[in-house]
């Protein structure tokens, strides 16, 4: 009998044993939603890196605290722009201008070095989510978020309002209207959807290298005032108050927006340019690899991004076997075109320019120069160049919705 029942005790713990780890990644889960929720990011960022430390297998705590970290890192930004007193126009230029931040009733000075900062924080910031995400297996893991529900401190007063929510920042940077906006974001994100966001981080990456390579506090000094009330410029101090004068408030804008673009930047961390290019090639390569592990997947649980076989969350992105392949194919051109193994056409040239060797032997960056052809001077080769005709057969499968499905299928 006391054989018996040292089997059965031993059974038993072995079955704990066995369950543990199943019962820690669920915990794991309900962790990150209910920080995500209350907003209470940093708490759970560090309750998730403590139990990952613990457990590195644990691809719940992983896809979580990646989460978070992600979300962290625009509440950060959030904040930074709060202190300065980002207010509308918002512009496409630049993305982190378009988030939705509130009025600040008494904002802080502002300089170009100060901007910079924030730039290069963000930058950081989602460098780490990006690392955090990477290594999620193939454990079949879920992260199931409503995203209505996801609140972050947007102003830095330490209380998470209703107001605060991060669907906003998606219709701010999308575009996208209410009624855009599916009936439900509850969403179960899986393996697909971390190789996704990754895509995503190393976008974001790429453009914040980009400006951090070079100097562009001119552009700063004399186009910024649009966005914060007290950029500290000599431009700024010189502007005439725009009063009632109707010219001066819609041309005004406009004249700055020109003056932004006509400046030149000059390099001065060449090797941004150089990181921003690899982050344009991980995004490809992440893309590539996000969608094959979503062509594998059986199950139809609120995707994100579904195959051809699941549901699709947006009326207006639709996902098909075709589609999936003029994606597939826009990303091959794409690598191409980055490594240098096709060249960009220029409407002054009968040559192409070689895209690598532009991120590889930067030069100072002037838009209209660029427009108007002797930027593209020192790049000009002979070879193969990619083609208007050879992006329209590819973008010709999406029947004229490409823009907002690179969004999504990134």
């Amino acid at each position: 009998m006391r054989a018996f029942v040292r089997v059965v005790s031993m059974l038993g713990g072995a079955a704990c044993l066995a369950a543990g780890p199943a019962f820690a990644d669920e915990a794991a889960n309900e962790a990150a939603v209910a920080h995500l929720e209350a907003g209470t990011l940093a708490a759970g960022e560090a309750e998730l890196a403590s139990v990952l430390e613990a457990d590195p297998a644990n691809d719940d705590a992983r896809m979580g605290l990646g989460t978070i970290r992600f979300v962290k890192a625009i509440e950060t930004l959030s904040q930074g722009l709060y202190r300065y007193g980002l207010q509308p126009p918002q512009s496409m230029m630049m993305p982190i201008v378009r988030l939705p931040v509130p009025v600040n009733p008494n904002p802080e000075p502002i300089a170009y070095a100060d901007f910079r900062g924030l730039l290069d924080s963000f930058v950081s910031d989602i460098a780490a989510a990006e690392a955090t995400l990477d290594g999620v297996g193939d454990s079949g893991v879920k992260l199931r978020l409503d995203l209505t529900k996801l609140r972050y401190d947007a102003n830095g007063d330490g209380t998470v309002t209703d107001d605060e929510r991060f669907v906003s920042v998606i219709q701010r940077v999308t575009g996208f209207r209410e009624e855009d906006m599916p009936p439900t974001l509850v969403f179960a994100f899986d393996k697909g959807d971390a190789l996704w966001l990754r895509g995503y981080c190393n976008v974001i990456m790429a453009f914040g290298d980009f400006w951090l390579a070079h100097d562009w506090h001119e552009s700063f000094d004399v186009a910024f005032p649009h966005f914060f009330p007290k950029v500290e410029s000599d431009f700024a101090k010189a502007l005439a108050g725009p009063g009632g004068d109707p010219m001066y408030q819609e041309a005004a804008p406009f004249a700055d927006f020109i003056s932004f673009f006509h400046i030149r930047w000059p390099v001065t961390e060449p090797e941004r340019m150089a990181a921003a290019r690899q982050h344009i090639k991980a995004m490809i390569a992440l893309s590539r690899e996000s969608w094959t592990a979503i062509e594998a997947e059986t199950d139809d649980d609120r995707e994100w991004l579904p195959n051809p076989n699941q549901t699709s969350p947006f009326a207006s992105v639709q996902v098909d076997a075709g589609r999936i392949a003029a994606w597939r194919a826009v990303l091959d051109q794409a690598e191409l075109v980055i490594d240098g193994k096709k060249l960009v056409p220029h409407w002054r040239f009968d040559k192409g320019f070689n895209l690598a060797r532009v991120f590889e032997e930067p030069q100072a960056f002037d838009l209209v120069l660029w427009l108007t052809g002797p930027a593209a001077l020192p790049y000009l080769e002979d070879g193969p160049v990619t083609t208007t005709q050879d992006w329209e057969a590819m973008v010709g499968a999406f029947e004229g919705s490409f823009g907002v499905s690179a969004i999504w299928y990134n």
